[in-house]
């Protein structure tokens, strides 16, 4: 049997070699000139935008073009589409306003602290000066009328007199308590005219109490008292003391009667010229500086006569006894002790 077909060992022709065809582009394959991404399939971004920077592709230019550069640069993350808000110094300026408000407060009040306080001062230095001033006139009005009343009594009209210098005792007018003694002690041309016995005793115990409040006057009335014995016991140590009260004061008859004590002396107290020197001179200066003649003080006990119990002490003294009590004298103030 004849086969249909004879079998030849020539080579078949076999079909050219088929080009293998390019791989499929990705879908939407486009790839980003600037950041060489390549669009994928699950990219929701338009076709138009890379996905990835965002670029227009139409408008993309290669990053290595625009830089000058080869080398891509890793992609820049996406900016934020809020901007940091600009920074501006109201904070600084509000607290620099704030403290320069508080000094301007302060330095205001501090100005205000003071000026009140001056006007306080002030005032008070005003209040006090016008107290002085009531207090000084008032003074004066009292004494003006204790010296009425003392005139009424000298012209004999003390039973007139007595009560109301009594009231003024009794409310604690100085003055006063001395009017009284030396009313009631006598001393007065018109002795009883006070229209009541002399009562010596009461009288000591007014001078007594105002020569304890200060008044030099009440002091060498008391001093006479006991270095007289006019009344009492005579008493000189007692008389001194009353003496040295007023005549610490400076009070020129003070000085003069005290003086005259130590001038001629009397036990136990006993003759001292050089202190009785100096007081007697102290006695005479005040006394010119201020002539005042006190119509209260007995005759013996006014320092107008200085000056003669100086002449009659002089004549038994020696010159440099003279110069130690003159020294004495230029150096004492009132007020300080005597040193005797």
């Amino acid at each position: 049997m004849k086969p249909d077909t004879e079998l030849s060992l020539a080579p078949l022709d076999t079909p050219a070699a088929a080009t293998p065809a390019p791989p499929p582009a990705p879908p939407g394959g486009r790839t980003c000139p600037r950041c060489h991404y390549t669009r994928q399939s699950t990219d929701t971004a338009p076709a138009w935008q890379c996905p990835r920077c965002e670029v227009v592709y139409d408008k993309a230019v290669p990053r290595s073009r625009a830089r000058g550069g080869d080398e891509d640069e890793a992609p820049r993350p996406a900016r934020s589409t809020r901007q940091a808000a600009p920074q501006r110094p109201w904070t600084l300026i509000a607290l620099g306003g704030a403290v320069l408000a508080g000094a301007a407060l302060l330095a205001w009040k501090a100005a205000d602290d003071r000026d009140r306080a001056t006007q306080q001062a002030a005032r008070a230095a005003s209040d006090a000066r016008a107290a002085q001033v009531d207090d000084t006139r008032a003074s004066q009005d009292m004494r003006a009328r204790i010296d009425a009343l003392e005139r009424q009594w000298r012209m004999g009209e003390g039973a007139r007199s007595l009560p109301e210098v009594r009231t003024l005792a009794d409310q604690g007018e100085v003055r006063a308590m001395t009017l009284l003694g030396c009313m009631l002690l006598g001393g007065s041309p018109y002795r009883d005219a006070i229209g009541t016995p002399l009562d010596p005793a009461e009288a000591q115990r007014w001078l007594e109490r105002a020569a304890t409040l200060g008044d030099p006057v009440a002091a060498v009335r008391l001093g006479g008292i006991y270095e007289r014995g006019e009344h009492t016991a005579r008493q000189p140590s007692l008389a001194e003391n009353w003496y040295l009260r007023a005549a610490r004061q400076g009070h020129s008859a003070g000085l003069y009667s005290l003086g005259m004590l130590y001038a001629h002396g009397a036990d136990p107290v006993s003759q001292r010229p050089i202190p009785a020197w100096m007081l007697l001179t102290l006695a005479d200066r005040t006394y010119r500086a201020a002539p005042e003649r006190d119509e209260l003080l007995p005759e013996r006990h006014r320092p107008s006569s200085a000056r003669a119990g100086l002449s009659r002490l002089k004549e038994r003294m020696h010159p440099s006894d003279i110069a130690e009590a003159e020294r004495l004298a230029d150096a004492w103030k009132p007020g300080q002790p005597l040193g005797l």
